[in-house]
């Protein structure tokens, strides 16, 4: 009697031999983030705001005899939906990575992208895009509401570089939040802890900020506060001047946050289990 040993052959999975692009992550990513309701919710929500908030602003802004002075008004008028539209931003990025990681969902993504940054990469791509387009359409839509209201007080608004810059700006903000959200979110793996962060980022630690610096009277408090990052969503959204931080700091300030938070969720994503 002889042995038979049969050699059993390792098994294959389906993503053998696929070779992973970077458009097809983004795409996944894409896909993910629009068949999702709470990303429609939360657009819907922004843009009813921010809208709705522009048009009670246009209907009772006081006019300016000045051309000038008519688009500043205009400008920082349109900007005042931004910190409410940043904190809808901030929960649709905490809950488009959060919730994969409630429903164990993560896994099948690290499993389709093994490398996991790309994956991780791509999607604070694609909720910075989408903040961005919803930015420009709020801010744009808002300029436009209050121009309106003020040309009808016979001071029409000019749209000129520094005021589309000035719109590009709000939008660039709301992208940061929401890639700032997404790495917040990656790194404790918690929707609602991505979301007290946030929230704590965008709103508690300015007053944090403006009490210390009333109670301490300490110069570096004064220096660092127009870094934080609501502050910096209010100067990339307003027209430049010599008073503020300066437009390249702002920009370079706002990528800081983004960093500070994706750079760990990278490293974390990397080298921990899901």
């Amino acid at each position: 009697m002889t042995d038979r040993s049969t050699a059993t052959a390792p098994r294959r999975s389906a993503l053998d031999g696929v070779r992973l692009r970077p458009g097809g992550v983004v795409a996944s990513e894409v896909l993910k983030l629009v068949t999702v309701r709470s990303t429609w919710w939360s657009i819907g929500v922004a843009v009813v705001l921010s809208l709705g908030l522009a048009a009670i602003l246009a209907s009772d802004i006081a006019g300016e005899p000045i051309a000038e002075l008519a688009t500043a008004r205009a400008v920082r008028a349109s900007s005042v939906h931004l910190q409410v539209i940043g904190l809808v931003i901030a929960v649709l990025g905490a809950l488009s990575i959060g919730g994969e990681y409630a429903t164990g969902m993560i896994r099948s993504t690290y499993t389709a992208v093994p490398r996991r940054l790309p994956s991780l990469l791509a999607r604070a791509g694609v909720v910075a895009g989408a903040a961005f387009l919803v930015g420009t359409v709020t801010t744009a839509g808002s300029f436009t509401l209050i121009s309106s209201g003020l040309a009808s007080r016979g001071a029409a608004p000019v749209l000129d570089g520094e005021v589309f810059g000035a719109l590009l700006g709000g939008a660039f903000y709301l992208a940061v939040v929401g890639a700032f959200s997404v790495g917040i979110g990656a790194l404790l793996r918690s929707s609602a802890a991505a979301i007290g962060i946030s929230v704590g980022v965008l709103f508690v630690l300015p007053v944090v900020a403006a009490l210390a610096g009333a109670l301490l009277r300490a110069q570096w408090v004064a220096d660092a506060s127009p870094y934080l990052l609501s502050r910096l969503g209010g100067t990339l959204s307003d027209l430049p001047d010599d008073s503020g931080i300066g437009l390249a700091a702002a920009v370079a300030g706002a990528l800081g946050w983004a960093l500070v938070a994706l750079v760990p969720a990278l490293v974390a994503t990397r080298v921990r289990d899901v």
